[in-house]
C-alpha cells in the first residue's frame, strides 16, 4: 500500500474503505459486463455504464449537488451533459434491479468471510422484509410537465430487506407512480426461496402473495388487511403479553391452509386509533410461538429506518432527474450505496474493542465519504483501487480486517439524544412569527 493511501488510512478510513469496497464490487468492468448482460435495448458507444455509475455515485454521496456538476468535474467523458442525460433517461429498470441484486450479492460474499455466520430470527428461516417506497416529486424540466402545478411523482419500488445482512438485496423499480403494490406479486414470487420468512405490511395481505408464498414452501408474517375476509375456526386463545398489548391467538382458513391469526390488543392505540393488530402467518407454532412472531414483526422498522437513510444521509431522490427509468436508476445506486455503508459498520466491528454495529452511525460514514471522496479519486492513484478490485472475496475481506484494526471507532458512534421533555406548545395562526433574539432577551430580564 503506498504512502498516500496510508495517510488517507490514517484520518479518513472510512472513506477508504467505501471507495476500496466500489472498486471491489463496481469495478469498471463487472459494471460493463453487467450492463452488456442485462440491457436489452440500451447500446454504449461513447459513454460506458460504468462512467454513468460513478457521475451519479457522486451525487448520490452529496460529493456534488446534481449530475450536471459531477460532469463538470470528471475529466475524460467524450460526450456533452445532454447525452449523458439521455442515457440516464433511457437506462432500463432491469439492469437498476441488476445492480443492486449482484452488488448486494459480492458485499455478502466478503461478508461471509469478514464475520461469523449470522444466528436467524428464528431457526431455520431466512427472514427477509418486503416493504415499497414511492419517490418524491421531482422538479418539471421535462416539457411534458411545465404546465402543471401538480407534484411530477416518477415512480415506486418494492424493496427487500435480508433480515441476515441488513443488505438491501432486491428492488423491483416501477415507473407508473400509481402502481399499487399489491399489484406487483408477479414481480416478488420469483424472489420468494424455500424457508423464507416473508415479514411484510397489510398492503401486502391478499391471497396472491400469501398463498404464492406458501406454495414455495416458505413462510409469512404479514400484518392483516379488512380487504382479506377471515372466518375464525374456534375461539380465540389468550397466549401472553408484550411491550405493545395483550396477545391472543386463534386458526383461521386461509389460501388453502390452515393459517394463525395472532392478535395484538394495544394497551395504546395508534396514530390511525387503531387498537389492536392481526397478524396472519403460516409458520407452525413448532418453530415459534405468537409472542416470539409479535416481537419479531415489530422489527419490521428496519426497513422503514433504511428508507430514511436513503433520504438524509444519501441522495436517493434526486429531483433534477425527471424521466422515471433515470430517477428510479439514481434510487437503485442509493440502495447500493447504502449497503456500501451497511458493509462498512459491520467491518468495524471486527476491530478490537468494537462498538456493536446498532451504535455506528450512518451519517458520520456518509459525512466523511462525502468530504472526502473527491480528495481520494485525485491524490491516491488508479492502480491503487485497480488492485484492490482484482482480490478475491477471500483476500478483500483479509485487507478489510487490517484496515479496520487501527481505527478510532469513536469518530463514528452515534450521538443518541436523552427523551424529549413535555412541552405545552403555544399554537399561534398561520403566518405568526417571533424574533428569536426578543425571546431570549426577554428571558434574560425575566431571570
Amino acid at each position: 500500500m503506498d504512502d498516500i493511501l496510508d495517510r488517507f488510512v490514517a484520518e479518513a478510513p472510512v472513506a477508504v474503505l467505501v471507495r476500496a469496497s466500489l472498486a471491489h464490487i463496481v469495478a469498471d468492468t463487472t459494471l460493463d459486463a453487467l450492463f452488456a448482460r442485462v440491457a436489452v435495448a440500451g447500446y454504449t458507444r461513447d459513454l460506458t455504464f460504468s462512467t454513468l455509475v460513478k457521475l451519479l455515485t457522486k451525487v448520490v454521496f452529496t460529493a456534488q449537488p446534481s449530475v450536471h456538476a459531477a460532469y463538470r468535474h470528471t475529466k475524460g467523458i467524450g460526450v456533452s451533459v445532454t447525452a449523458v442525460y439521455d442515457k440516464l433517461g433511457g437506462l432500463e429498470t432491469t439492469v437498476s434491479a441488476a445492480l443492486v441484486q449482484e452488488t448486494a450479492t459480492a458485499l455478502q460474499g466478503v461478508l461471509d468471510h469478514l464475520l461469523p455466520a449470522p444466528k436467524d430470527a428464528i431457526a431455520g428461516l431466512r427472514l427477509r422484509t418486503l416493504d415499497g417506497n414511492f419517490l418524491a416529486g421531482t422538479e418539471h424540466r421535462l416539457d411534458v410537465l411545465r404546465g402543471c402545478g401538480a407534484a411530477a411523482l416518477p415512480g415506486m419500488s418494492l424493496v427487500v430487506r435480508d433480515g441476515r445482512s441488513g443488505l438491501l438485496t432486491q428492488v423491483i423499480p416501477c415507473e407508473e407512480a400509481y402502481t399499487s403494490e399489491r399489484s406487483l406479486f408477479t414481480d416478488v414470487l420469483p424472489l420468494v426461496q424455500p424457508n423464507d420468512l416473508w415479514l411484510a405490511d397489510r398492503n401486502f395481505c391478499t391471497e396472491d402473495y400469501l398463498g404464492g408464498i406458501a406454495q414455495r414452501q416458505a413462510f409469512f408474517l404479514v400484518r392483516h388487511h379488512a380487504g382479506t375476509h377471515l372466518q375464525p375456526t374456534g375461539s380465540e386463545r389468550y397466549v401472553g403479553k408484550n411491550a405493545s398489548g395483550d396477545l391472543y391467538e386463534v386458526k383461521v382458513p386461509l389460501c388453502g391452509l390452515v393459517c394463525r391469526c395472532i392478535i395484538v390488543r394495544l394497551f395504546k392505540p395508534l396514530r390511525d386509533g387503531s387498537t389492536e393488530l392481526r397478524l396472519l402467518t403460516n409458520v407452525p407454532g413448532n418453530k415459534a410461538g405468537a409472542k416470539r412472531l409479535a416481537e419479531l414483526y415489530r422489527t419490521r422498522w428496519h426497513i422503514e429506518t433504511a428508507f430514511q437513510e436513503l433520504t438524509e444521509n444519501l441522495r436517493c431522490e434526486i429531483n433534477t432527474l425527471g424521466y422515471p427509468k433515470a430517477a428510479l436508476f439514481g434510487f437503485a445506486l442509493a440502495m447500493t450505496a447504502y449497503n456500501l455503508l451497511v458493509f462498512v459498520r459491520q467491518a468495524l466491528t471486527c476491530g478490537p474493542a468494537s462498538p456493536a454495529v446498532d451504535e455506528v452511525s450512518s451519517f458520520y460514514l456518509a459525512n466523511e465519504v462525502a468530504s472526502v471522496s473527491e480528495g481520494l479519486a485525485i491524490a491516491v492513484p488508479l492502480a491503487t483501487w485497480q488492485r484492490l478490485a482484482g482480490l478475491s472475496a477471500k483476500d478483500f475481506a483479509a485487507w478489510v480486517r487490517g484496515l479496520v484494526v487501527g481505527i478510532d471507532w469513536r469518530t463514528y458512534r452515534k450521538s443518541p439524544r436523552g427523551p424529549k421533555k413535555p412541552v405545552d406548545v403555544k399554537r399561534t395562526q398561520r403566518g405568526a412569527h417571533r424574533s428569536t433574539a426578543r425571546v431570549l432577551n426577554e428571558k434574560r430580564h425575566k431571570t
